[in-house]
């Protein structure tokens, strides 16, 4: 486990500013009768303050309120035991779930549930619970073996717990499938293989509400719909073969419901993208022209077949120099941003940097941004210590500056505080990009986003740019958003979308 393993739920709460959850236990609080007996369930409190009395009311904390088409959202949840929705990310998926989960509670229609997401987004979900549902008791299963036995044990209205902590605590049988009458699936596509554990542990909950939620776009892939509505509702999609698309989309369009920012937000602010190209310092220039002498000659001697893999990997590494030269922290990218970040963070703004490469990027700058208010967001940091960096950032003065990679990021973290985002790498897929800096364009945003790529004349760059702007349709396929540019993905990713030919030209081989 990550280093959110020894963060109690009262440090949790406390630090996120949110009041006492429900107490979760009685008397001695850890003790219990015998190692095996259940813990007390409460009886349900009473709506909280602000709260509408009637039971047909969704709930909405102080000072915040639920847009028209969540509404309808979680009114189609609520009539929908079986239901995937598609929203666009950003457009408050859990939210909506979470108020339909608590009014079917509160009516008695569903006694326990299960919220399985990846393990990076716990603690959002975490604090969205305990706003939009503060009379739930509700329990992140996390932390040391001991203590998510007992989470287990707790009788509280709602589990909260990753994909692959589900699988391991069920085959240790610390958790039981068989106590739940509704199960959230966030992020459903991690149940797309039926042949990974991940599928078959989720596929023990027999709960007969089952909501999936996914901001990625499923239409068009087919056997990931065939494997996500194969646990949802069993039967009601045929084998692969010999079932058209068309069909396919006819058999799950009532469990569907899928909404475009575009269609349902026209009041949020504009997004303006600008890509300024730089030239690189004399000592980037000397450094990238060794460096791509080194490459063109290890691609010259490689086999026929081996060439446009070698290529793809040389290809990274004159990347990261168009960021920054190692040998000397000599970096135009850096520079444009000490003149852009100053005034930015003076006038009360904020900012979040991208790049495919934190530790060799990002890592080797934080002492040129940290004076900007910076802090590094990368694969380092426990789960717990990335939502309080991101609670911080959200409510806080500090930090004023987030240098993050994708990954790192998570699905669903909302940066709205942010209306500046640099991309510093060029994304091969354009939709990744629009990914990312969407965390900044949702739900909450009330100014105008401006994004800003930063590329490198007479560079590599120059000529990914040439390509995918003439490859545009082959590249604006969404990738799976768990996915990691610079990952091992990411070869295959290219290898089937751009000939031998394509490949070895980014460096002027023929």
């Amino acid at each position: 486990m990550g280093g959110v393993c020894a963060v109690s739920l009262s440090t949790v709460t406390h630090s996120l500013g949110l009041p006492p959850a429900p107490s979760l236990f009685a008397g001695d609080g850890w003790r219990a009768q015998s190692p095996d007996a259940p813990l007390p369930f409460f009886d349900l409190p009473a709506p909280p303050e602000g709260a509408a009395p009637d039971p047909d009311a969704l709930y909405a904390p102080p000072g915040e309120e639920l847009y028209d088409y969540q509404v309808d959202g979680a009114r189609f949840l609520m009539e929908h035991p079986i239901a995937l929705l598609g929203d666009e990310m950003g457009l408050g998926k859990s939210i909506q779930a979470i108020s339909a989960l608590r009014l079917l509670i509160r009516r008695g229609e569903v006694g326990r549930a299960l919220i399985l997401c990846p393990k990076t987004l716990i603690f959002d979900w975490y604090y969205k619970l305990r706003l939009w549902a503060p009379d739930l008791r509700v329990v992140p299963v996390e932390g040391p073996r001991r203590r998510r036995q007992w989470y287990w044990r707790c009788q509280v209205h709602v589990h909260l717990v990753g994909y692959e902590s589900w699988r391991e605590d069920l085959k240790a049988g610390l958790a039981s499938p068989d106590v739940y009458d509704l199960i959230v699936l966030d992020e459903v596509q991690r149940i797309k293989n039926p042949g990974t554990a991940i599928h078959k542990a989720v596929a023990q909950v027999r709960a007969p509400w089952r909501w999936g939620l996914s901001g990625t776009p499923l239409e068009n892939r087919v056997e990931e719909l065939l494997a996500i509505f194969a646990y949802l509702k069993p039967g009601l999609l045929p084998g692969r073969k010999g079932c058209p698309v068309e069909e396919i989309h006819r058999r799950i369009a009532p469990y569907v419901l899928r909404r475009r920012k575009a269609d349902v937000l026209r009041h949020l602010p504009p997004k303006e993208h600008r890509t300024v190209w730089l030239d690189l310092t004399p000592a980037q220039r000397m450094a990238y022209e060794a460096a791509e002498r080194a490459a063109v000659a290890a691609i010259r001697q490689a086999g026929h077949d081996a060439a446009p893999v070698i290529a793809l990997t040389l290809l990274n590494q004159l990347k990261q120099l168009c960021n920054l030269d190692p040998a000397t922290g000599a970096s135009c990218k850096m520079a444009f941003l000490e003149q852009e970040l100053a005034p930015l963070v003076a006038r009360g703004e904020k900012a979040v940097i991208f790049s495919q490469y934190p530790k060799v990027t990002l890592e080797p700058l934080l002492p040129r941004l940290e004076p900007f208010g910076a802090v590094l967001f990368d694969g380092s940091l426990s789960d717990w210590k990335r939502q309080l960096i991101v609670h911080h950032f959200q409510h806080g003065d500090m930090p004023r500056v987030l240098a993050m990679s994708l990954k790192a990021g998570g699905v669903g973290i909302t940066l709205t505080r942010a209306n500046h985002v640099y991309h510093l790498d060029h994304w091969w897929n354009p939709a990744v990009a629009q990914q990312a800096e969407d965390r900044t364009h949702r739900i909450g945003q009330r100014r105008p986003v401006f994004v800003t790529t930063l590329l490198t004349r007479g560079t590599v760059e120059e000529r990914i740019a040439e390509l995918v702007e003439r490859k545009r349709e082959l590249f604006h396929e969404v990738m799976d958003p768990l996915t990691e540019p610079g990952e091992p993905e990411e070869q295959p990713y290219l290898l089937q979308r751009l000939t031998r030919a394509e490949i070895l030209s980014l460096f002027g081989v023929h």
